[in-house]
């Protein structure tokens, strides 16, 4: 069992999103899991456009440039399907050991487009994840991903919620 987490309110949970949500029932459950975390923590999505018209080597340079504007003072995670896998317990921990390293930061999840990520990026990141061996759409990632830190505040808080 976790320690109770203290909850800073200068803190943001921001989640960096290459491509845009197009999916209704998509949407409706990212909704739904920003208004459960922000009892816990802030947090924000920022869309970086998805730029597939052009070649892959130039979009990943590109979409890295952009990344880049938003992840400055903070603690990366890169969500890759090369990434360390890592249980619901795991994840909370790692939220859990950032949130208490400053009270005065961002956690930046980062989830790239069609392309991926670039290896920079990965490479720059605090910790580079997998959320599954599968392949999901940047759409789907956000909501699993959203899901996963609402659980995570859970697991931290000890509260109930499905284990």
């Amino acid at each position: 069992m976790l320690q109770p987490l203290k909850i800073y309110t200068d803190v943001i949970i921001k989640i960096i999103l290459v491509g845009k949500l197009r999916n209704d029932f998509i949407k409706k459950g990212v909704e739904e899991y920003l208004k459960r975390i922000k009892t816990y923590s802030k947090i924000e999505i920022i869309d970086i456009p998805n730029l597939t018209h052009l070649p892959p080597p130039q979009a990943l340079i590109r979409e890295e440039e952009l990344i880049k504007r938003h992840i400055k003072e903070s603690h990366n995670i890169a969500l890759d399907r090369e990434g360390v896998p890592l249980t619901s317990y795991d994840l909370a921990i790692k939220i859990k050991s950032f949130y208490e390293s400053s009270k005065d930061f961002c956690i930046s999840f980062i989830i790239g487009g069609i392309f991926g990520l670039s290896e920079n990026i990965k490479k720059n990141s605090d910790l580079v994840i997998s959320l599954s061996k599968l392949t999901f759409t940047h759409e789907f990632a956000l909501l699993i991903l959203l899901e996963q830190i609402y659980r995570s505040f859970k697991i931290i808080k000890n509260e109930p919620y499905h284990y």
